[in-house]
């Protein structure tokens, strides 16, 4: 007999590539467990309408009270916009979890740190799982001179009360999933006694939806991937535009840069109509498309954009990727070997153009890039060790 799980979440609480991660995890997941999900969302959605025979959906969708806080700036372990998710969700478990013998709770990062000492009340026989994928590393300091200065006067306090949150989370929890080798070292070095609850669930990607049996022809095209949703975004296409793209169309005079987003700041479709080159496409079922034929895809430089999962895709695609350290800092990857990696904008633009000019060492790369994927990444080996710690 199936065991059941409660799998709590909150669309628009996280980024496009975190939001995909909670739903691979829902999917694999579905496989061993008949699952209620709650959800919060604040409007419409049909993402798990008749999903699965296995799956009943709960929502919420009334705004939560943010608690309006100083001390959490650099690291929080909650999310901005859910520090207390208020009354109507703490309701809602109480009433499933009154109606139901779960086995398993899973707290997706969206939700980490809220309701772990609710669930831990009202079932203290449950395994609770926790997804503590970290969207900003602790150390993420480049705001405003102004705001640097104020959260140098809490910085000491701002990190005690980080691993105060953590440790708490480690002694409530039955296992933590961590994205990187680096963040599972960071949980295991705050309680030795609780490090054989954190094991490392790496991004992963179903190499089944990247699958074409048509033949590509690769242009002298490049594609910008990253969230566009985002003013951080936003202002990289700007940058890039700017400090970049002269340095290639110099050297490439033929070049075409793709944007694929469902949503574009008015600053970037402003460049579109005026750079011929740039060409935007506001159909995100065609990012595979573009991808495939471009001969580099190039991804957001700054961390807490998610990267990891643009990367994956490329290379799922078999298109050679140019980012930075911080970009590729969790993956299994080396410059020159299966990515190249930049730490200025003339560094980028030197990568791009020499994989628009080389296309035999963009495919080495790539091809490199593919087998680290299938062994490392691909969602059929993620699910058998997810599988095998619940």
């Amino acid at each position: 007999m199936r065991e059941r799980m409660l799998f709590l979440s909150a669309h628009n609480q996280c980024s496009e590539g975190a939001e995909l991660r909670t739903e691979s995890f829902l999917v694999i997941l579905l496989e061993k467990f008949d699952i209620d999900l709650l959800e919060y969302c604040p409007g419409a959605r049909e993402r798990f309408a008749n999903f699965s025979p296995a799956l009943t959906l709960h929502r919420a969708g009334k705004a939560v009270d943010p608690r309006r806080t100083l001390l959490r700036p650099l690291d929080r372990l909650r999310s901005q916009t859910s520090h207390d998710a208020g009354k109507e969700l703490r309701t809602e478990i109480k009433e499933l979890c009154s109606q139901h013998a779960y086995s398993h709770v899973f707290i997706s990062h969206s939700l980490l740190g809220n309701f772990i000492d609710l669930i831990a009340t009202l079932l203290p026989g449950a395994v609770i799982v926790t997804d503590a994928q970290r969207t900003v590393s602790r150390t993420v300091e480049r705001e405003g001179t102004v705001q640097r200065k104020i959260r140098h006067h809490y910085r000491k306090i701002n990190e005690a009360r980080v691993r105060h949150d953590e440790r708490k989370l480690m002694s409530k929890t039955g296992l933590l999933l961590a994205a990187s080798e680096w963040d599972a070292l960071s949980f295991k070095a705050l309680s030795f006694a609780n490090a054989g609850k954190v094991h490392v669930v790496p991004p992963f990607v179903n190499l089944q939806e990247y699958q074409f049996t048509d033949p590509v022809c690769k242009e002298n095209g490049i594609m910008l991937h990253w969230d566009m949703h985002t003013v951080q975004g936003k202002n990289a296409v700007m940058l890039f535009h700017k400090k970049i793209y002269p340095l290639i169309r110099a050297e490439v005079p033929d070049v075409q840069c793709y944007i694929v987003s469902s949503a574009v700041h008015p600053e970037v479709l402003a460049l579109s109509r005026a750079d011929s080159s740039v060409k935007v496409i506001e159909e995100p079922g065609q990012a595979a498309e573009y991808i495939r034929r471009s001969k580099a895809v190039l991804v957001y430089l700054r961390e807490g954009s998610h990267s990891q999962k643009k990367i994956l895709e490329a290379w799922a695609l078999r298109t050679p990727v140019v980012t930075s350290l911080k970009g590729a800092e969790a993956l299994n990857c080396e410059h020159g070997r299966n990515i190249l990696l930049a730490g200025t904008t003339v560094a980028m633009a030197e990568h791009a153009i020499k994989l628009l000019q080389s296309p035999e060492l963009g495919s080495l790369i790539a091809d490199r890039a593919y087998r680290t994927l299938v062994n490392h990444y691909e969602m059929k080996k993620v699910q058998a060790k997810v599988l095998s710690l619940v």
